[in-house]
């Protein structure tokens, strides 16, 4: 039988709690911190979960670059793999972590993909090439180039 608590959750949960309300409504706000129960998962899962908690909020890197750092690149395929099946995927950051050439991969959380540029807009990720100078301008008034 489950059983509830009628009062607070112990700090820590609150804790958790606010800093990941506070993401979602567009903070900055490191999760690295809260703890995750990595009981009953694979080692190369573990490893790949830390290795993605590592990565800076409005950073990304790609699965290739995690399988490099996991000691061997033809890893990407099983780093994906475990991404896919991430049973923390606010604390473990696999939106964080993007297909060969940036491009956006699914995302193991309700969404998908539109939950992931969500996610990555919210940390001032940038996707894809940086903006020019005058790159949003109409054509008409954009500066020549000499």
């Amino acid at each position: 039988m489950l059983f509830r608590s009628a009062g607070n959750p112990p700090d820590v949960i609150a804790q958790a709690i606010t800093k990941i309300t506070d993401l979602l409504k567009g903070e900055k706000t490191d999760l690295s911190e809260i703890a995750c129960d990595y009981s009953g998962l694979e080692a190369l899962a573990v490893k790949v979960y830390d290795l993605a908690r590592a990565i800076p909020p409005g950073q990304t890197r790609t699965y290739g670059e995690i399988a490099t750092q996991l000691g061997d690149k033809r890893l990407a395929q099983a780093v994906g793999r475990a991404f896919g099946q991430n049973p923390f995927p606010i604390l473990v950051p696999c939106h964080r972590v993007m297909g060969a050439d940036g491009k956006l991969t699914g995302f193991s959380a309700g969404g998908g993909v539109a939950t992931k540029l969500k996610m990555l807009a919210i940390e001032g990720a940038q996707i894809g090439e940086a903006p020019s100078l005058f790159g949003d301008l109409p054509l008409a008034i954009r500066p020549r180039s000499s």
